[in-house]
């Protein structure tokens, strides 16, 4: 087998089904697979995979509901797949044509590879104008200090996530940027594929946004007390001073649904690095 694709989902009955469309779109040759991991839905996502599995062959469900929590999903997914190559993206995007191809291929040549995210097919211009491009760059970064896959769209060898340990599910946040720095500390490299796009869906409920942005900015300062931690170079204690001086100059900006979108974003990224230094006794404001 080719690929083993690994979704996570989580209550997710009314955007999976275009993911699901979108990869059995994609002309690959050989076999492959899709592994839905459906994490505690209560909604009718479970039965909607039933459905496509009905459908197609390629298709199957796995349940995991010991625990609501996506890393565990996913550490589920991958380790119920049947290929030595994994590719990982979530039910709320759509992968855009050719993903599952460069997939295949990047795995063939190295050992994690991440994509881009396209910003304007699922969100509409105001919101995909909210936070910048960075997104779109084929592959992420920690403050230049090593980089980083994207949690939604990465692939990752069966040997080598055995070697790494797969996802560690104590992380609530940036479990992404987890991952990415053990594949850094252990040799592994990690390549962006110009060619692997997911169309990426961003939250536009004004609290799910702030939400997100909390969880986020909290996150980051306990991957730089794991810097820290383990003798590397970590981010400037006040790297963030420039967000909080905009903060301030785009208060006249939030009567637009860009700028309020922006403005909620930032507010809660630097509000989520204050309670992530103090939870994790480090200063990354």
């Amino acid at each position: 087998m080719r690929l083993s694709v690994i979704i996570p989902v989580h209550n997710e009955e009314f955007t999976l089904g275009a993911q699901l469309d979108a990869l059995l779109a994609q002309e690959i040759d050989g076999d492959w697979e899709i592994i839905v991991v459906d994490n505690a839905s209560t909604d009718k996502t479970a039965d909607l995979v039933r459905q496509y599995a009905e459908r197609s062959k390629r298709v199957r469900l796995l349940i995991a509901d010991k625990r609501a929590d996506r890393s565990y999903a996913l550490n589920e997914g991958i380790a119920a797949g049947k290929s030595d190559s994994i590719a990982v993206c979530d039910g709320d995007d759509i992968v855009a044509l050719g993903w599952v191809a460069a997939m295949v291929d990047g795995l063939t040549r190295f050992d994690v590879v991440t994509g881009p995210n396209e910003l304007d097919a699922l969100n509409p211009p105001w919101l995909a104008a909210s936070r910048g491009r960075s997104a779109e760059l084929s592959a992420g970064s920690f403050w230049g200090i090593f980089p980083m896959i994207r949690g939604n769209n990465f692939g990752v060898t069966r040997a080598t996530w055995s070697a790494v340990g797969g996802l560690n599910e104590s992380y609530r946040f940036c479990e992404d940027a987890e991952f990415s720095f053990r594949c850094w500390k252990r040799g592994f490299e990690i390549v962006g594929l110009p060619t692997a796009a997911v169309h990426y869906r961003y939250r536009d409920n004004e609290r799910a946004l702030w939400r997100q942005g909390i969880g986020y900015g909290a996150g980051r300062p306990q991957i730089a007390r794991l810097l820290r931690d383990n003798g590397g170079p970590t981010p400037p204690h006040f790297g963030g001073w420039k967000s909080w001086l905009l903060l301030l100059i785009r208060i006249p900006t939030v009567v637009t649904r860009t700028g309020r979108a922006t403005w909620i974003w930032i507010a809660a990224n630097r509000c989520g690095q204050v309670v992530g230094s103090i939870r994790h006794r480090t200063i990354m404001l």
